[in-house]
């Protein structure tokens, strides 16, 4: 029992650790925080995201139009 404990315990920690980290954007040492917003919004998969995240937004104002005027 107590091994499953410090397993489990382990699993987490492990988890947590390559969750923090995978959410994380590479800031060069020293650059502005406006040159750093301007290099984020011209990353091509911020674009990709932007843009899917539009159609969807889209297309969900569509379908509740419709429903609302049924």
């Amino acid at each position: 029992m107590r091994n499953r404990i410090i397993i489990i315990g382990a699993l987490v920690l492990i988890a947590y650790v390559i969750g923090t980290r995978t959410g994380r954007v590479e800031v060069k040492n020293r650059e502005s925080v406006g040159h750093q917003i301007v290099r984020l919004w011209d990353d091509p998969r911020a674009r990709r995201r932007r843009r899917k995240a539009a159609a969807r937004a889209e297309k969900k104002a569509k379908k509740a139009l419709r429903e609302f005027r049924r």
